[in-house]
């Protein structure tokens, strides 16, 4: 039998002193642990008012070939202003090489680690496509801005919430058991900021809708994330 070279994905985040977002970082490969793995995940809940955001600290331990499925980190975000509010959620991924060579995320989602987001009902994206730079010394990145957010009668979505009405992202990280040794080393970070923003006169564009929910809306017109 051969053994695959022993090293693991160490998945972990520290919440910077920001006035916004969820952030998530991961760091890649280092020696000492072969096999499967499971996913390890955390769970978190705030309130959140009209015109502010929220942050909650998400952590995973990630082998080739394990993933958190359904048990991913959850973020339960629960509106409590006296204004109805438009919610929407920014992802930002950050990654860099290791002596492996290659960026722990490459923004593929196929090779690599690959990174999933969901409302419950709806998927969000996670960036892909070509990287930007200029973020950072030998960092490349991606990121998808304001992408729209519901809450949920049932099945049912709605765009406007009210004191009370809340929804909950769900993180799920894998790591596939292809992945080769080039990975190794390699770094990623991941941010989510969630915003609220007050629904009377400041009307949605028409392009934003239940149907493009998880999709980014942006500021347009008289209507703005701000």
């Amino acid at each position: 039998m051969t053994a695959r070279p022993p090293w693991r994905v160490l998945y972990f985040c520290t919440v910077p002193v920001l006035s916004a977002g969820l952030a998530v970082g991961v760091a890649a490969a280092t020696a000492g642990v072969t096999g499967s793995g499971t996913g390890q995940a955390s769970t978190g809940s705030v309130t959140l008012r009209v015109n502010a955001s929220a942050s909650h600290t998400c952590g995973f331990i990630l082998l080739p070939g394990s993933r958190t499925g359904g048990a991913g980190c959850t973020f339960s975000v629960s509106y409590t202003g006296s204004l109805g509010a438009y919610l929407s959620l920014t992802v930002q991924v950050a990654a860099a090489a290791g002596v492996g060579g290659r960026p722990l995320y490459d923004g593929t989602n196929v090779s690599g680690l690959t990174l999933a987001i969901s409302d419950g009902h709806a998927s969000y994206l996670v960036p892909t496509g070509p990287a930007r730079s200029g973020c950072g010394a030998r960092l490349s990145c991606w990121t998808s801005a304001n992408e729209l957010a519901a809450w949920y009668q049932g099945s049912t979505p709605e765009l406007i919430f009210a004191a009370g009405d809340s929804v909950t992202f769900t993180v799920t990280a894998d790591f596939p058991a292809t992945a080769s040794a080039a990975y190794q080393g390699g770094t990623a970070s991941v941010r989510l900021t969630v915003q609220a923003v007050q629904a009377p006169a400041n009307p949605l564009p028409a392009r934003c809708t239940t149907s493009t929910i998880g999709q980014p809306c942006p500021a347009a017109g008289t209507f703005t994330w701000s």
